[in-house]
């Protein structure tokens, strides 16, 4: 019994190592805000913006998992353009006419990223924007940032695209 104990936990060890090494691996990105969406971020409720980072990083980590990156390379992401396609929690509590499921806006996102590396020297830039042109084609999910995820995960392609050619040239 102990000997499948020790060896259960010389497995797990190993797991861990291997999931520690392929986090070390994965680039740092860091989310920012342009000043004209920052100043909107207060009428959005600043919670959006975690959540709004947390989409970026979960998107660019997974369109970037399978790209070799130079060591210490970084990513920077900027949001250009930003705006939800229903209304968040903070503005259907600023205004109760608002109906979380019937009030529609065009949402969407416009974002600039920049891949670095050790040296802060900039690898690559790519910028990507989406918003549907009508509410008839936007997405039908009553997540506030529904079409903006959709520009994320567009704009995380993109990125992982440029990625892959750095090492080409």
């Amino acid at each position: 019994m102990s000997q499948v104990l020790r060896s259960i936990g010389m497995i797990l060890g190993c797991a861990l190592l291997l999931a520690s090494a392929s986090q070390g691996a994965e680039p740092r990105t860091t989310v920012t805000f342009a000043p004209a969406v920052a100043g909107r971020m207060a009428a959005y409720g600043e919670a959006e913006r975690a959540t709004l980072e947390s989409a970026v990083d979960t998107a660019v980590q997974r369109a970037t998992r399978q790209v070799p990156l130079p060591a210490g390379a970084t990513i920077q992401v900027t949001f250009e353009e930003l705006a939800p396609s229903h209304p968040t929690r903070a503005q259907l509590m600023a205004n109760p006419a608002a109906d979380p499921t019937r009030t529609r806006f065009l949402g969407g996102a416009g974002l600039t990223g920049e891949v670095r590396d050790a040296s802060g020297h900039v690898l690559a830039t790519v910028r990507h924007r989406y918003f549907p042109p009508t509410l008839r084609l936007a997405s039908a999910s009553l997540d506030p940032w529904a079409d903006a995820r959709l520009a994320i995960d567009q704009f995380a392609i993109k990125l992982a695209a440029a990625c892959r050619d750095l090492k080409r040239s």
